[in-house]
């Protein structure tokens, strides 16, 4: 009888502990916005029409509003910042919460149709172009025992316009917040693609830009070709490859036949004590593994100069 009520006794232990774990446990990714994240946020105003949780560490909110408050400069006011959705594949909670200054160790998420009445928002307006919707994904992890940084992708789209995206890889980053500002001196770029797809942005801006200054756009475009066609000068093949995608796409301002997309890939990884051999023959291939590709590019290109389309 009494080992009866020993079995008894510890089993009803074991559903208390459990049932006081459970709301701990049960927690869903919105359930840990609304908890940990959104008390951070520093703004006059934030609400959603819904949101879905996804999983344990991610959410989905729709139609966002976000109240900035005014900054302290004399005349500054609130701006609004609308999200059509935000998804969240994962998040880092625990790093995010209130009291940690470590980085987080990782973050999926896009936003969509985003657009706001702030002044960066309308950056882009006394130049022509719209203030149109944009949208956003970034994408990272941090291996805290390897010190490796993977950013999968960060990409930002001005709708109708222009899009651009970026990939690397880099070692020897911490994520203690009192080594963070050491990266950029112990931080070593592994590899790293840059893509830009033009859809009509360059044609409108650069124009605006060179009259705003007085001159035309074409000059620009000049000095540019100009200066890839003098660096040309004593390189060997897979570097003149390289530099005729660029020059090529340059050339093609006005109507891009495609996206540019430029690749790092050094031999071994790369600091920015390497930036001072740059200028050397080969470098940017046999120092910093450069390629470039872009679907209307001309051999040849690159040495021409102005006269490359």
């Amino acid at each position: 009888m009494r080992a009866r009520r020993l079995l008894a006794a510890a089993f009803l232990a074991w559903i208390a502990l459990v049932s006081g774990a459970l709301p701990a446990l049960a927690q869903n990714g919105l359930e840990r916005f609304e908890k940990d994240i959104k008390p951070q946020l520093e703004f006059e105003k934030f609400t959603y029409e819904s949101g879905q949780p996804q999983g344990s560490s991610g959410f989905v909110l729709n139609k966002v509003v976000a109240v900035i408050p005014a900054s302290a400069t004399p005349g500054d006011k609130a701006s609004t910042v609308k999200i059509d959705k935000v998804t969240v594949d994962e998040l880092d909670f625990d790093r995010l919460k209130k009291g940690n200054d470590d980085m987080p160790r990782f973050a999926k998420l896009k936003l969509e149709g985003m657009s706001g009445d702030d002044e960066l928002s309308n950056m882009l307006t006394p130049y022509g172009i719209p203030n149109v919707p944009v949208d956003l994904v970034f994408d990272y992890r941090l291996d805290t025992a390897t010190k490796v940084l993977t950013l999968n992708k960060l990409e930002i789209t001005l709708r109708g316009q222009a899009r651009v995206a970026v990939e690397l890889v880099v070692d020897g980053v911490s994520d203690k917040a009192s080594q963070i500002e050491s990266a950029k001196d112990d931080g070593k770029l592994r590899s790293a693609s840059l893509t830009y797809d033009d859809q009509g942005l360059l044609s409108k801006l650069l124009p605006a830009m060179a009259k705003e200054a007085g001159d035309k756009a074409e000059n620009y475009v000049a000095m540019a070709l100009l200066g890839i066609a003098s660096f040309s000068d004593g390189q060997g093949p897979p570097t003149l490859k390289a530099l005729d995608a660029i020059a090529s796409f340059v050339a093609d301002w006005k109507a891009p036949k495609g996206a540019l997309t430029i690749g790092i890939k050094p031999a071994k990884s790369a600091g920015l004590s390497d930036l001072d051999k740059v200028m050397e023959p080969n470098a940017l291939v046999d120092v910093f593994g450069l390629t470039a590709s872009y679907p209307g590019t001309r051999p040849g290109a690159a040495k021409a100069g102005p006269t490359a389309k």
